[in-house]
């Protein structure tokens, strides 16, 4: 066999050379192996050193909210009655307090229409005549038909002649043809049209520009087969905008409603067909102003349709009193100019106390916070593992920090900042004066009651002891904790120098375990190509002694015979 086919390591020879190789370069692995063991060591170390330095800020958020002076100028409204009126108060606001009595909520402003059997009832009805035909004669002599045109005291007279013996459709053209039927243009100013309503016959006279407007306003009387559009006007006390609407004889209620609610120009209204469950003409026609107060009061002209809130003159407005001081206002919600800084929401009629003071719960909040972060902090450096989730944490895994002198000198440091005192001249000189205490595993307690009876009795002291006192010189426990906290979790603080050194250590590492790999699988190469010609050598050897073997062998017979 040729030395070229030989594919495997000792498959010439016989022998466990590739085996051989294998184990001399394991045990030449042994130190990158230890050196890849201690990479991930330090990788679990600077994953802990992480985790620290996250519960640090999380710290740091607290004490930062207790260094901020905005935090302790929170206020709170507190209402004896809450459902009579509520109140919110703007931070900074002194505190004070005032009684309050709600007379009369602001209503809004409504109408309604008598009765009627159905919707689909004509507000404006068709005009009753007796003529049966477009084609029948009207005219029975010569006449003039005078039709006013435009805004109430600025109207055009458009007169026409009419002779006898005129049929509707000819009376119709003639008032649609009228030369006085224009205006300074020569536009048309109004458009006759031929109506049928149960089998009887009309002229209808409409705006020729649509309507919909006070300068198309019609009127006509004196003649029972014409009949004129009604401009109804809907507007709103506080505004000199007016809505118009031009409707034809025989709309019903429902169109009116559906007019009036569609209408672009609509002052601020709603309109509505209601049920009112009475046996005979159940149906009303309704109309409510969408806002409060005697500025929204409803105006209407041409609308069949009575006040019912804030008839007679009834206020609308909302009426109460401010420590006997009476005030009205077009809304109930958002009041905001009687007491300055506090905006009232008016509920129902009645009386209540209203008291302005300080709102310290969010400190509250952040002192406990700060307390449960300390102690989280220790039970991630002195439980075992490198998390704090019970889940991922075993008592098989070691603490990587267990050891660490800059850990355990931080907690150190951190307890005693805990600790830090701050002459106040108040009771409160530091957080064992709010109920803080410390446990024999290093953790701390704090007194929730303590806490709450402290800001509660004296929010004053409380908020000098954290945020201090520039004018006497005193600065605040939250800038103490904050400026310590600041320091740990700089690029300077323990924790990101120990973990700056490990990563230091990890690159070294690497390109120590990168090197040693590299020279070992240089060397294990060499020797591979060696154990190759070790192997062919042996082949070859073995070869020549089994052809002497065999020579011998083949003599020693010939001999014999």
């Amino acid at each position: 066999m040729a030395i070229g086919s030989i594919t495997s390591l000792g498959l010439g020879s016989g022998l466990e050379l590739q085996q051989m190789l294998d184990d001399l370069k394991a045990a030449d692995r042994a130190p990158i192996k230890a050196k890849e063991t201690q990479k991930t060591d330090l990788q679990k170390e600077i994953d802990a050193y992480n985790s620290v330095n996250a519960k640090l800020f999380a710290m740091k958020s607290k004490t930062l909210s207790l260094s901020l002076g905005s935090d302790f100028l929170k206020t709170k409204a507190v209402v004896s009655d809450e459902d009579i009126l509520t109140a919110t108060a703007t931070d900074g606001i002194a505190e004070t307090s005032a009684t309050l009595e709600v007379i009369q909520k602001a209503r809004y402003n409504s109408w309604q229409t008598l009765g009627v059997s159905s919707p689909d009832t004509s507000i404006y009805p068709h005009p009753e005549t007796s003529i049966t035909s477009a084609a029948s004669i009207v005219t029975t002599e010569a006449e003039t038909v005078s039709i006013m045109y435009g805004a109430a005291g600025d109207q055009q007279e458009i007169s026409i002649g009419l002779e006898a013996g005129m049929t509707l459709e000819e009376i119709a053209e003639a008032i649609n043809t009228d030369s006085a039927n224009t205006d300074g243009q020569g536009d048309k100013l109004i458009a006759a049209s031929i109506i049928e309503n149960s089998g009887n016959y009309y002229i209808r006279i409409s705006a020729a520009n649509g309507g919909n407007s006070a300068d198309s306003q019609i009127s006509v009387s004196g003649f029972d087969y014409l009949k004129s559009d009604t401009t109804i006007s809907i507007a709103q006390a506080d505004s000199e905008d007016i809505m118009y609407l031009s409707l034809a004889p025989g709309t019903t209620f429902a169109e009116v409603a559906a007019a009036i609610n569609d209408a672009s120009d609509n002052p601020g209204v709603t309109a509505a067909i209601v049920d009112t469950g009475e046996e005979e003409d159940p149906y009303r026609l309704t109309l409510t102003s969408q806002s409060t107060g005697e500025e929204k009061r409803i105006t209407t002209q041409n609308l069949p349709m009575i006040e019912v809130t804030g008839a007679n003159g009834d206020s609308l407005n909302a009426s109460f009193t401010v420590n006997g001081v009476s005030y009205q206002r077009q809304t109930n919600e958002g009041i905001t100019d009687v007491i300055s800084g506090v905006t009232l929401n008016l509920k129902k009629v009645g009386e209540i106390s209203l008291g302005i003071q300080k709102n310290l719960s969010s400190v509250q909040e952040n002192i406990i916070a700060l307390v449960e972060g300390f102690n989280d902090l220790v039970k991630e450096i002195k439980d075992t593992g490198t998390s704090s989730d019970e889940e991922t944490t075993t008592d098989e895994t070691e603490n990587p920090l267990s050891d660490s002198y800059s850990i355990n000198h931080l907690l150190y440091n951190l307890q005693s900042y805990m600790g830090l005192s701050v002459n106040t001249g108040s009771q409160y000189k530091s957080l064992f004066d709010l109920g803080l205490s410390i446990e024999e595993d290093g953790t701390l307690s704090l007194d929730e009651t303590i806490l709450e009876q402290a800001i509660v009795s004296d929010p004053e002291g409380v908020t000098t002891l954290f945020i201090g006192d520039s004018d006497a010189g005193i600065t605040g426990l939250g800038d103490l904790l904050n400026s310590r906290l600041s320091d740990l979790v700089s690029s300077e603080g323990v924790v990101s120098t120990e973990i700056d050194a490990a990563q230091t250590k990890m690159t070294k590492l690497d390109k120590d375990i990168t090197d040693a790999t590299e020279r070992l699988n240089k060397k294990y190469t060499t020797m591979a190509n060696e154990f190759v010609r070790l192997d062919t050598y042996i082949r070859q050897l073995q070869s020549e002694s089994n052809f002497l073997t065999s020579m011998i062998e083949s003599f020693t017979k010939s001999t014999s015979s």
